[in-house]
């Protein structure tokens, strides 16, 4: 098995936060959001992970040199974007000579397990392509699946209007295929998983397995979403309603500074005297000035 983390993306909607790091390199406890997913893909069995790069990728080539996440990295600059299917080109000859290929994008929290159960069900399935699918309260902003009265899944519409408060199974950004559907991707242009690969699978009535995820899935796609997802990794390693902060070992908190409730100070920051934190996020290199008091905040470098 090969496994692609996508790690190329802008990450614009999550400025100024990834105005300086790519989005997979956000801090995340001790590890960061592309490290907890390594540490949930080595488990399964590949010797490797490889990772597409287009923003700050020099960033994210020092991170992978000094950083030990278990498995190698093999990361590729992509001189342009492609598309999240469309990536899978940049390490073409190596997902071709797999016999199955997993592709998760590097902007998720999954619950420990859903990696597990996408791969486990497609290789019991023979399928073309699994994909993992949540429920969410509001589909109007993900790819949302339609089925039939039987249940199997006969399209994918990404984005719609129609479903603007409505409950809904969406695309869940991991997949699982056969290294056969690299030859469908286009060489040229953009080639996406939800509004390309998995629409016209589904229209030729291919083997696409869904496959549905009720544990904890986030797509860290805004600032709220992101800060949510470090205080509740922090509050995990806590106990109940405990005060729980994580200090990177090159991070300089002042003594007399103060950090209640759930606090990550991540490399490099600094945080001044007399400075009150509470559920806060203080990004890598970010200061926070003396007597400075932040509140369910995340604080990024200028």
């Amino acid at each position: 098995m090969e496994c692609l983390i996508l790690s190329a993306g802008a990450g614009s909607r999550l400025m100024p936060l990834t105005a300086r790091l790519p989005k997979p390199l956000l801090p995340l406890g001790p590890t960061t959001v592309l490290g907890r997913l390594v540490g949930q893909v080595a488990p399964l069995g590949p010797r490797r992970v490889l990772c597409n790069l287009h923003h700050h990728a020099a960033a994210a080539e020092q991170y992978f040199a000094h950083a030990d996440l278990g498995l190698p990295v093999v990361s590729r600059r992509e001189d342009r974007l492609r598309g999240p299917a469309g990536s899978m080109l940049t390490f073409q000859d190596e997902l071709a000579a797999a016999d199955t290929v997993l592709v998760v994008s590097g902007d998720l929290y999954l619950g420990d397990g859903a990696l597990a159960e996408l791969v486990g069900r497609h290789r019991e399935s023979g399928s073309d392509l699994s994909v993992l699918a949540v429920e969410v309260d509001d589909g109007s902003r993900f790819g949302v699946f339609r089925f039939d009265d039987g249940g199997r899944a006969v399209a994918l519409e990404e984005k719609p209007a129609w479903a603007a408060g409505r409950r809904s199974w969406v695309s869940g950004g991991a997949y699982c295929l056969r290294p056969e559907l690299l030859k469908r991707v286009p060489a040229d242009g953009l080639y996406d998983f939800g509004a390309h690969l998995i629409p016209e699978l589904l229209a030729e009535r291919a083997a696409v397995r869904v496959v549905p995820w009720l544990g904890r899935w986030d797509d860290l796609g805004t600032t709220d979403s992101y800060r949510r997802v470090v205080l509740d990794d922090l509050a995990s390693r806590a106990p109940e309603g405990g005060d729980v902060s994580h200090v990177a070992p090159t991070a300089r908190v002042h003594p007399t500074a103060r950090l209640t409730g759930r606090v990550l100070v991540a490399d490099r920051a600094v945080v001044g005297a007399g400075a009150w934190l509470h559920d806060t996020v203080v990004l890598p290199g970010a200061v926070v000035p003396d007597h400075t008091t932040v509140a369910d905040g995340c604080v990024a470098r200028p």
